[in-house]
């Protein structure tokens, strides 16, 4: 498997432009784009963006309802092999 890490693009508008070297040979790629650690460290320095993301966050997650009161964790069964 390969796998190119570039550190920081620039976009400009709303298109991205990546340049792959020429020994990258794989015709399918899955592309994961998030902002720049600048940007998620200016969040977490201010208290007021932190909140706001926090709350984003919980309202995300609220929509997501699990019922664990009958889950019973049974070690054994991790390590059972056939």
């Amino acid at each position: 498997m390969q796998a190119i890490r570039k550190e920081k693009v620039k976009r400009i508008g709303r298109q991205i432009t990546v340049e792959l070297p020429d020994d990258f040979k794989a015709e399918e790629v899955d592309l994961i784009i998030w902002p720049s650690t600048d940007e998620r460290e200016e969040i977490a320095r201010d208290p007021v963006k932190l909140d706001k993301w926090r709350e984003e966050l919980k309202q995300f997650y609220s929509t997501f309802n699990v019922d664990l009161s009958n889950f019973k964790f049974n070690r054994d069964e991790l390590y059972d092999r056939p």
